[in-house]
């Protein structure tokens, strides 16, 4: 399906035509679950998060300017409905762990240091301060295009526009950029 015809779609789907969206969504659903797959490496919350994902473009359709391809902002949607739902999931994880720490401790003779809480804080600030370190350490072209993406939010045709070099130089640098980021902090990985 062409450009032109997406474009239709979605103008259609802005004027409140299901049909349309329905369409979108079969055009796009594959690559919304894979982004929803690869971030939670979850099947069955892969699906729940692309169908959340759907639904939130749905209800934000209206606020898409079509001044980036539809893919990006939909891929943007999904990306962060999946941190989302990471995040809850750990959130989930952390509280089940804190509540076997305070009963274990609860039962034990010696009093704990520091809460679960107090750890998990100066965990976060020391992985916070190594994340930072690592940025700081990668060569410019990098670390400008790391941050116009994951601070600016700016597409990575947006990004070569103000680089002044091709899509594909782009994603080179941001791949390489988060594997140098991988390497410095490979030591916290569990």
């Amino acid at each position: 399906m062409n450009s032109d015809t997406e474009s239709e779609l979605i103008r259609r789907g802005q004027a409140g035509d299901r049909k349309a969206f329905d369409q979108l969504v079969r055009m796009h659903q594959d690559k919304v679950y894979g982004q929803a797959l690869r971030m939670l490496k979850s099947e069955t919350e892969a699906q729940d998060v692309a169908q959340l994902a759907w639904i939130k473009a749905w209800n934000k359709l209206d606020t898409f300017r079509q001044d980036s391809a539809f893919s990006t902002w939909l891929y943007r949607i999904t990306t962060f409905t999946a941190l989302d739902a990471i995040r809850k999931r750990d959130s989930r994880r952390e509280s089940l762990a804190d509540q076997e720490f305070l009963e274990h401790a609860s039962q034990s003779e010696v009093s704990p240091v520091a809460s679960a809480q107090q750890i998990r804080s100066l965990e976060r600030k020391e992985l916070h301060q190594r994340l930072l370190q690592a940025i700081e350490q990668l060569p410019e072209k990098l670390k400008t295009a790391l941050k116009l993406r994951e601070l600016e939010g700016l597409t990575y045709e947006e990004i070569a526009k103000k680089l002044n070099c091709k899509t594909g130089t782009v994603m080179s640098r941001l791949f390489n950029a988060r594997k140098s980021i991988q390497k410095h902090l490979i030591d916290l990985l569990p």
